[in-house]
């Protein structure tokens, strides 16, 4: 029994700040640049290249920069999704806030449409985020670059190996906010469909 409370608790707090940082970037729609929080997805530290060769170095920088090409291109891709979904959702807003002149719901009918227009209100304001929000991710910039010190190679392996966990936490927390985002969005579609057929 104390397993199982245990693990609901702990269930409880993920969901919990699984939905604040979900709202935190709803919210961040309101003050654009401003960093708003992730998941801790990459948490392996990196260890000191110090015994690494040369051949090993080269393997590394290679590695590092296709990882860093993949989080450019999934990052685009999550973006592009997000698009999609915010132009269906939008569009079932707009076609639930007109259904109300129509049928004038109220009292229980009532409840679930405004309950299905805040779900899809969530879902649109998720897909909005993530068109909008800052998203953090650390580069090699050559301007830096140019001031490393000798060893310059192992320097710039090392940066590789240790700055990428920052791409990986942003993506991994904006396709999360895209799932839950088409989760409103599925829904408030589904419970508005509810409130017009109880209506008919």
């Amino acid at each position: 029994m104390k397993r199982f409370l245990l693990w609901l608790w702990t269930k409880a707090k993920l969901t919990a700040r699984g939905q604040w940082i979900y709202l935190a970037h709803v919210a961040g729609l309101i003050a654009p640049g401003v960093q708003v929080p992730v998941y801790e997805a990459h948490k392996i530290k990196p260890e000191l290249l110090d015994e690494w060769d040369d051949g090993d170095l080269n393997l590394m920088i290679d590695e590092g920069r296709r990882q860093a090409d993949r989080q450019m291109t999934d990052f685009d891709r999550v973006g592009g999704r997000a698009q999609w979904l915010f132009t269906i959702g939008a569009a079932l807003i707009v076609s639930g806030a007109g259904r109300f002149a129509v049928h004038h719901y109220s009292g229980f009918h009532l409840a679930l449409w405004v309950a299905g227009l805040v779900l899809l209100t969530l879902g649109v304001g998720g897909a909005a985020a993530l068109m909008a929000t800052r998203a953090d991710f650390v580069q090699i910039d050559t301007a830096k670059f140019s001031a490393y010190k000798t060893p310059r190679k192992r320097n710039l392996a090392g940066s590789y190996s240790r700055m990428l966990s920052t791409g990986e936490n942003t993506i991994a927390t904006r396709i999360t906010v895209y799932r839950q985002a088409v989760v409103y969005v599925i829904a408030g579609g589904y419970v508005t469909l509810i409130a017009y057929l109880a209506t008919r």
